[in-house]
């Protein structure tokens, strides 16, 4: 029970962050691309959440963090379906999501299995389901009607209904696996010396590479600098704890050179969910990091080539598969650290900038209309990535060397 119901948190979290627009600023609505604004959007805030929250819980009940988790749960659910809408809304997604991942933390301990289940479903959701929309909205079923909301509101009720089973029974789920649970506490000081300033870091750092080309020197700067405070919090965290976060940016960078996990229709869809299951499955059964930083590696390589040769490789495939291994295998580690690191896989990709900044919004017959008005540069996108994850690679090596952290509580 514990394990589905870190599964049914992690989608319900990833599903969340899915819904969240990384570069929209919470501080104003009619911020631009590129505003200082954005530094405070709705990614920076979910981690500055999950991080509080795990701290705040660290010596709590059961029972108190059931409140917070189910708490947050609604408070989802109630921002998915329209019941909370405009800026309001999106302080709530942002605020309930990471309220959830730090309670979900928590509860999962130093249980390797519910920290797996509850990293790969998160990881999974939050880039998939952007593609399970898609397919769900291109369905031609019934027209659903959602009578909570108006016409106006930008809400879709194929999600809508996905969110209210899913949160649903992971309230559930979480209840029943947890209510009689004794939880352990754990060492906060550094959790909270890392997971306030990397978020913000990371914000301002995709804030100075918003609108720059992957070759010029703001980029490669940006890159630079968030690698340096990923090496940083990794060394800061306690013990080896660090190298869940290593191992979350490394995965996010080997992939630089693509837009992400390949899933454009059903079929490959559901190929991807199996690839993470299968990966995530390996990585706990024969943890080798090493190993998935090297299938890492490949995959970098294989984006430079793809990008040089402009031939496809297929690696966006495997991808999936070595990042749920990879992930898996830097586990377990303690409560905090978990819910400091997740968040960076979505709040460290500098990528998102370039391809954002490839495209400019227009309008047609007034009707608002996206176009692409330049090409990212994918083969430097990919030797970026290739470099990222070789030095991350050192760093785990050199982190690995430390002794194992004592769990007990300071």
């Amino acid at each position: 029970m514990k394990v589905l119901s870190m599964i049914l948190a992690g989608f319900v979290v990833g599903y969340a962050i899915s819904d969240i627009r990384p570069l929209d600023s919470l501080l104003s609505s009619t911020a631009e691309f590129g505003s200082p604004a954005t530094v405070v959007n709705g990614l920076t805030v979910l981690a500055l959440t999950a991080c509080l929250v795990s701290v705040v819980l660290a010596r709590s009940s059961a029972r108190g963090v059931l409140i917070m988790a189910i708490g947050a749960v609604l408070v989802i659910v109630f921002r998915t379906v329209g019941m909370v809408t405009g800026m309001f809304g999106d302080w709530a997604g942002a605020v309930g999501a990471g309220a959830l991942l730090g309670a979900s933390a928590v509860l999962a301990g130093r249980h390797r299995g519910a920290q797996a289940s509850l990293a790969v479903a998160a990881v999974g959701a939050g880039l998939l389901s952007k593609a399970l929309d898609a397919l769900l909205q291109a369905d031609d079923g019934p027209v659903f009607v959602w009578d909570v909301v108006g016409a106006e509101d930008d809400v879709s009720p194929q999600r809508a209904i996905v969110m209210v089973i899913v949160a649903s029974a992971a309230a559930i789920a979480l209840f029943l696996a947890y209510r009689h649970e004794e939880l352990q506490p754990y060492e906060t000081r550094r959790i909270l010396l890392v997971g306030i300033p990397l978020p913000v870091a990371a914000g301002v750092l995709t804030w100075i590479a918003a609108g720059h080309d992957a070759r010029s020197v703001e980029w490669l700067g940006a890159l630079a600098g968030m690698t340096a405070v990923a090496l940083v919090a990794s060394f800061l965290l306690p013990g080896r704890n660090g190298r869940l976060l290593l191992a979350l940016f490394a995965s996010s960078s080997a992939g630089m050179g693509s837009i992400g996990f390949n899933a454009g229709d059903s079929a490959q869809l559901a190929l991807s969910v199996g690839l993470l299951v299968v990966g995530g499955g390996l990585g706990y059964r024969w943890p080798q990091l090493y190993i998935g930083l090297g299938g890492l590696f490949v995959i970098a390589v294989a984006g430079v080539i793809e990008g040089y040769a402009e031939v496809s490789t297929g690696s966006e495939f495997a991808l999936p598969l070595v990042a749920a291994y990879v992930v898996v295998s830097a586990l377990a580690t303690s409560p905090g650290s978990l819910a400091v690191s997740l968040p960076v896989l979505f709040t460290m990709t500098l990528p998102v900038v370039v391809y954002s900044a490839s495209y400019e919004p227009s309008l047609s017959m007034d009707e608002s209309v996206i176009s692409r008005t330049s090409e990212p540069d994918y083969l430097a996108l990919s030797v970026a990535g290739l470099v990222v994850v070789a030095v991350v690679t050192i760093a785990c090596a050199v982190l690995m060397r430390r002794p194992v952290h004592n769990p007990a509580a300071r």
